[in-house]
């Protein structure tokens, strides 16, 4: 059996690549609250941008550019957010490149189109030997962001596991062999509880993928 928790990766990769027929996986993904031992998304990738939003600009985005067609005024904006001048006109320049908004004049810009991830869906995975209880409230973490969160625990231990308490907070359980994993709990597809760090962390998912 595993004598480290890193020996559980391939084998999760190996088998979840063919069970999602996808290659897009991060390990040791940093969200800022946790580190996932593993992360991916079944998403053909298309992700285009040339530079990520961090999470200030990110939270900007979410709450002033959400409408299709509504007009954008520079000096409302700056005057309405902890903004820089030039810091707005970067992230004004940032929308258009990604062609969410359009110009108008200097001052006046309307937007294109709404904001959108360039990941819809992440999937997280907290991999432990013994320790489900770490491993639970890690994923629980996890969902801050992720629309499905499982804790991966050594077959020798799963014994330990109480179901129940993962049922109730809806994370997933897979259970790693040498030679296999068997999902013992499925769980369903939530939204993530944090619009802002789902944006900011899909972006930061696509960006690793795509290097």
């Amino acid at each position: 059996m595993f004598k480290l928790e890193k020996e559980m990766i391939p084998v999760l990769k190996k088998h979840l690549s063919v069970k999602y027929q996808t290659e897009y996986f991060i390990d040791e993904f940093d969200s800022g609250n946790g580190i996932a031992d593993l992360v991916f998304t079944t998403e053909k990738l298309n992700n285009n941008q040339k530079e990520q939003l961090d999470y200030e600009l990110m939270y900007i985005v979410l709450k002033y550019f959400n409408r299709k067609n509504k007009r954008i005024e520079v000096k409302k904006l700056f005057k309405d957010t902890f903004l820089t001048k030039k810091q707005t006109y970067r992230l004004i320049n940032h929308l258009l490149e990604n062609d969410i908004l359009e110009f108008i004049d200097e001052e006046n810009y309307y937007i294109k189109q709404k904001y959108s991830p360039p990941i819809k869906k992440i999937i997280s995975i907290e991999a432990k030997l013994f320790d489900w209880k770490g491993g639970f409230h890690q994923a629980l973490r996890y969902k801050a962001y992720s629309h499905k969160s499982y804790l991966a625990i050594s077959k020798e231990f799963a014994h330990r596991v109480d179901r129940g308490l993962l049922k109730e907070h809806n994370i997933g359980l897979i259970i790693v062999s040498p030679e296999k994993i068997n999902f013992s709990i499925n769980i369903i597809n939530e939204e993530p509880s944090n619009s802002v760090a789902h944006a900011y962390l899909s972006e930061k998912l696509a960006y690793s993928l795509s290097i």
